[in-house]
């Protein structure tokens, strides 16, 4: 998924318009096919393979490669919204997911749901299963969508330097989408103390900037297989820092709460940066405020499918005897969300659960400072 950050923008539009082209010849032969193999009119059989058109059509517009987007309506029993956020930093379009049953007047959690490079917020809502958890436990998702004309394939842009600043590039519009979401109050109602950020790769390496620029605004914050924050400044370096290198700077003010996934056999983003997360958060905690860190093993029996959870460990470190800190470490898990769907990409369907578990880590976790609501 980081990988994708090494094609050029032109090879990348190149991939794409080929993808799109092979999928057209793809469908007008099955047309061809189901227009001789059905008895059904020849205007119903038009009318049965054009897209779909109308209010909805941006919700399924084609990711990168010509891949098409799960339908919205089978992502959870709520409902969507669509939006868009424009500030002085720049403009992004997004979705919000009201979970079924939530009163306009009650206040409920929120979660900032960052996708990957070639995913859409639809494509990671898929992998993720956050819906589901939402109706479950009444919280609001919050899925941005990053445009192909800010990255060819459709990256957080974490590994630029001008996007790891507080006020300014994707972090202040990242900002600017939270504020704007929780400044609704005819719709949905947001509890500010309650307000999460989690991704995976991209968007893993963008909710880990937005805790170093964000600290106050965010409870908690969830990192699935990305680099350590500012380990790399731009394009020449992020396969470097993907890779394990760069120097991890302590960043200028105590993370969140964060809660960290990894996979063993992860071949784009190497296992040690989990630890590096791990090392980046405890080093910018006052001196002596966390205790040791405390790890667990779990081997689940072997199913007959050998499709069940993997092996794991699982570090936690505590302050004021509440668990602040937990690294999630998953073996023989590769560059892809654990737990998920298979009807996302980037998704192992083999647990533990990412979105289950951090869910739990985020549910434990109210803001204990000012929100930063009102600021840049």
């Amino acid at each position: 998924m980081l990988k994708a950050l090494m094609p050029s923008p032109a090879a990348s539009r190149r991939a794409v318009k080929k993808a799109q082209r092979t999928a057209t010849k793809a469908a007008r032969a099955a047309t061809r096919t189901a227009t001789t193999s059905r008895s059904s009119t020849p205007a119903k059989r038009k009318k049965a393979s054009r897209p779909t058109t109308g209010a909805r059509a941006d919700l399924w517009s084609s990711p990168g490669g010509g891949r098409s987007q799960p339908d919205p309506a089978t992502l959870g029993k709520g409902r969507w919204h669509q939006h868009r956020y424009t500030g002085v930093a720049g403009t992004r379009a997004y979705r919000v997911y009201i979970p079924k049953g939530l009163r306009r007047t009650t206040r409920a959690p929120l979660l900032l749901a960052l996708h990957g490079c070639t995913q859409t917020g639809l494509d990671f809502a898929a992998g993720t299963r956050f819906n589901d958890l939402a109706d479950t436990h009444q919280f609001i998702v919050v899925y941005p969508d990053q445009a192909v004309t800010h990255h060819a394939q459709r990256c957080w842009n974490w590994f630029r330097s001008g996007h790891q600043l507080r006020a300014a590039g994707e972090p202040a519009i990242l900002a600017g989408i939270v504020r704007q979401v929780v400044q609704e109050s005819s719709r949905w109602r947001v509890d500010p103390d309650r307000i999460y950020a989690a991704g995976i790769s991209a968007g893993g390496g963008m909710a880990l900037v937005l805790a170093a620029t964000y600290p106050e605004l965010f409870a908690a914050v969830g990192v699935h297989s990305a680099p350590p924050f500012r380990t790399a400044s731009g394009p020449a370096d992020a396969l470097a820092a993907m890779q394990g290198a760069g120097q991890a700077p302590t960043p200028a003010a105590p993370l969140p709460p964060m809660i960290i996934f990894q996979g063993t056999a992860d071949g784009t983003v190497r296992a040690s940066n989990a630890e590096r997360i791990a090392g980046q958060w405890l080093e910018s905690q006052p001196e002596g405020t966390v205790g040791k860190g405390r790890q667990t093993r779990q081997d689940p029996p072997r199913t007959s499918s050998g499709r069940g959870p993997r092996p794991h460990r699982v570090t936690r470190w505590s302050a004021d005897r509440r668990v602040r800190l937990e690294l999630w470490v998953v073996e023989g898990l590769g560059h892809a969300w654990s737990g998920g769907s298979v009807h996302g990409s980037y998704s192992d369907a083999r647990g533990p659960r990412a979105s289950t578990q951090m869910w739990r880590f985020f549910a434990r976790h109210a803001a204990t400072a000012p929100t930063g609501l009102a600021g840049r």
